[in-house]
């Protein structure tokens, strides 16, 4: 298996080779297709904005000439007058005579020709289109030739208009097979009335917009063969096609608002923005849409995806080919240079591999650890020169032999023993007390287990001697803890009246942290802290901790600075935990009414809040200068009476547990318990 190896690793070499050239040339792909479709959503945008620009103006220019015609004098007029009575007066038909006129001239200019009109009751010779004066029922009063005979969508148009107070475009609606717009505009009253929306009539323009709105976007604008634009409409549930379509597709054809793959759709529902969706044949097309202002239109301009990205795909099969190919004879040439090399590269390695395999021997016999490889069946596989040495047994002697054959049954036991705690991949690191050669020493012991290789399942182990380091270690914790001592006594005879409040304050507070449960590893550094929470007052004047009256604001501003004080006195000290930033804690409130930084619950240490209730405890419980000292039971009201607000309730129910479950409690107290 392991000849095959570099073959394996080459093969793997090549395929990520390949994998990656294949993935750099697809991102250039798409990314030369992203830029094509950037390119065409300008082009695109910038013909659906002209072709909305030409329907808004063409819009704007009908509803002109119609208004023109409402705001005549004449039409106004007319429209005031009893056009219901029997027989009109010489002057009046005068009148419809020139409205006549007036109505064959707008139609003329909005693209309707007529040149016979009508009144009112004169029938229609066809439904078409036209021009007309409607009154405030909408029945019909003078109309060009064709006008076709009032229908709802009429009356609604009228009605429309007459909400919105001026001019209204109604929709595109079929009238037999033929597309038709309605414009209506309202007429005001020749004197203003105080009900503004009471108007006497209408100007009414049915118009054919195949005549002329479609032709504004029927021709195509790119030179291209697929480029289309047509008007779209509908409501919540659907989409309704409101213009002619190309290759003979059926106007007026309604689909659901839920097809999101439809152009039109997408057109409606995201107004400007541009995306690769279908059209109505279901062909792929990139499509962007504007909305026609005063209408619920919604321009649709698009063009066919194969036609608009012909050129682009062209150019990027082209580099992908070219790339490949490119790619194809980097492989195969590498190949064959493979191929030629691996003899040599093989010679070279097993060469390497002897002087790596010298290198590590020379290594592990210079080293001072002691090292040994045991087997998984509890056989020692390899020991360095440093362990032969130590145990006066050559090498020879102890390959293949078990640790009995090494070291004493307990050393062996206890080493098996954190064989059988390993995980397979994870490795141990401990301090022991080990007998070697008859001399106990003290070793940090590294174990790690072998998971590959020839050595699979084996376990290394590396003893390093800190016996010397472990003794000075020992000496530097006996000195702290006499500084220590010295400062505790020295803080207790500075003020008589808190003698043993540092030794009974961690009293308290080791036990209430056993209770709550805080992990050993913390411990140390609250035990520390407890102790010496108290020696900044060593820097405070003795009068002031003897006063029997009350401090005053100065006074007790001072008696506030003890805990820098007592950061002063130990930052030369080096503890195992954060000690001095707990003193620094101590006397911080859960409120944030504490010193000295005014600390919050949630930026206060643990260990402090349970040394702040230590403290207090000790502190209402002993005799002051200024008075005795509390009973146990009215100081443990007094702390539950400032839990959440100054102290820390669970720390305050920890203490409660031990005065109700421990008898040694009480020696935490100076005063007779009641």
């Amino acid at each position: 298996m392991n000849k095959y190896k570099p073959v394996i690793a080459a093969g793997l070499f090549l395929a990520l080779f390949l994998a990656t050239s294949v993935w750099l040339i697809m991102q250039y792909v798409e990314s030369e297709r992203e830029r094509d479709m950037f390119n065409w959503q300008d082009r695109l945008s910038i013909l659906a904005e002209s072709q909305k620009r030409s329907i808004e103006n063409w819009l704007a220019g009908q509803i002109k000439n119609l208004n023109e015609m409402a705001g005549n004098p004449l039409t106004q007029i007319y429209l005031s007058m009893d056009t219901q009575a029997d027989e009109l007066t010489e002057a009046e038909r005068g009148q419809a005579a020139h409205l006549r006129n007036l109505l064959a001239a707008t139609a003329k200019r909005s693209g309707l020709f007529s040149s016979v009109e009508q009144i009112r009751s004169n029938p229609p010779e066809s439904s078409n289109d036209g021009i007309a004066i409607l009154d405030a029922q909408s029945r019909l009063l003078i109309s060009t030739r064709n006008f076709p005979v009032i229908n709802q969508h009429i009356i609604d148009a009228v009605q429309q208009a007459a909400r919105n107070g001026r001019a209204s475009t109604y929709g595109i609606y079929s009238n037999l097979d033929e597309p038709r717009l309605i414009i209506a505009v309202p007429v005001k009253r020749v004197q203003a009335v105080s009900d503004s929306t009471n108007f006497p009539g209408f100007v009414v323009a049915v118009i054919n917009p195949e005549l002329s709105l479609y032709r504004l976007f029927s021709r195509q604008w790119l030179a291209t063969s697929t480029d289309e634009a047509f008007l779209v409409g509908g409501d919540d549930n659907s989409t309704v096609y409101l213009s002619p379509l190309g290759g003979g597709y059926q106007m007026f054809h309604r689909v659901a608002v839920t097809t999101s793959e439809l152009a039109a759709n997408f057109a409606r529902l995201q107004t400007g923005g541009f995306d690769l969706k279908k059209d109505y044949r279901g062909v792929e097309v990139l499509v962007t849409g504007r909305s026609i202002e005063g209408t619920g239109w919604i321009l649709v301009q698009k063009i066919d995806a194969s036609e608009a990205l012909r050129e682009s795909k062209a150019y990027q099969d082209f580099v992908l080919t070219v790339f490949l190919l490119a790619v194809f004879v980097i492989a195969m040439g590498f190949i064959a240079i493979w191929r030629h090399s691996t003899s040599v590269r093989l010679q070279k390695a097993t060469a390497r591999l002897a002087a790596r395999t010298a290198l590590l021997n020379s290594v592990g016999d210079n080293i001072r650890d002691l090292i040994f490889l045991l087997g998984a069946d509890d056989r020692v596989v390899y020991v360095n020169k440093s362990l032969s040495d130590s145990i006066g047994i050559q090498y020879e002697d102890i390959a293949d032999r078990s640790l009995h054959h090494i070291f004493s049954i307990e050393t062996t036991e206890r080493l098996l023993e954190l064989k059988r705690n390993s995980k397979t991949g994870e490795a141990i690191n401990t301090i022991m007390r080990l007998s070697i050669a008859d001399e106990e020493h003290d070793f940090h012991v590294a174990l790690v287990s072998l998971t590959e290789g020839e050595f699979r399942d084996s376990l290394l182990y590396v003893l390093h001697d800190i016996t010397e380091l472990k003794q000075a270690q020992d000496r530097h914790n006996r000195l702290l803890e006499g500084i220590i001592a010295t400062l505790v006594h020295a803080t207790d005879m500075h003020d008589p009246h808190c003698a043993h409040h540092s030794q009974r304050t961690r009293e308290v507070a080791v036990a209430v942290a056993q209770a709550m449960g805080l992990p050993e590893e913390k411990m140390y550094a609250l035990s520390m802290a407890a102790l010496l929470a108290n020696i900044g007052k060593l820097y405070l004047p003795r009068e002031i901790l003897t006063k029997h009256a009350p401090l005053t604001e100065d006074e007790e501003q001072m008696m506030r600075q003890h805990v820098d004080y007592a950061a002063d006195i130990l930052k030369g000290l080096e503890f195992d935990g954060p000690v001095t930033d707990i003193i620094l804690q101590k006397n911080e409130r859960l409120d944030g009414k504490g010193y000295p930084r005014g600390l919050t619950a949630d930026k206060i240490m643990q260990e402090a809040k349970i040394i702040a209730v230590a403290n207090a405890f000790v502190a209402m419980s002993s005799a002051r200068a200024y008075r005795p000292g509390l009973p146990v039971n009215e100081v443990m009201d007094k702390l539950l009476e400032l839990a959440d607000e100054a102290y820390d309730r669970n720390v305050i129910a920890a203490l409660f547990h031990i005065a109700e479950n421990r008898s040694d409690w009480k020696n935490w107290q100076q005063v007779k318990v009641s």
